[in-house]
């Protein structure tokens, strides 16, 4: 795999177990909670007990398809 950004191959994979104890806070939309993971795609796994993403350790770009759409209705 190389970094979407910068073509490095230096990608960093981080998986976490997480069980009820994340914290979650996105204050530009006023949500903070605790918890299982939220899901957001290419940042947590298929289980909501779990943070899954890559990363470059070159530049520092997460890996994955940004912008997430928020939740809140129009």
């Amino acid at each position: 795999m190389k970094c979407q950004r910068c073509g490095s191959d230096r990608i960093a994979r981080i998986s976490a177990k997480c069980s009820d104890m994340c914290f979650t806070s996105v204050e530009s939309e006023g949500i903070s909670r605790d918890g299982y993971a939220p899901c957001i795609p290419g940042v947590t796994g298929p289980d909501e007990d779990y943070v899954e993403f890559k990363t470059c350790l070159e530049c520092g770009q997460t890996q994955g398809s940004f912008p997430v759409k928020s939740p809140k209705k129009s």
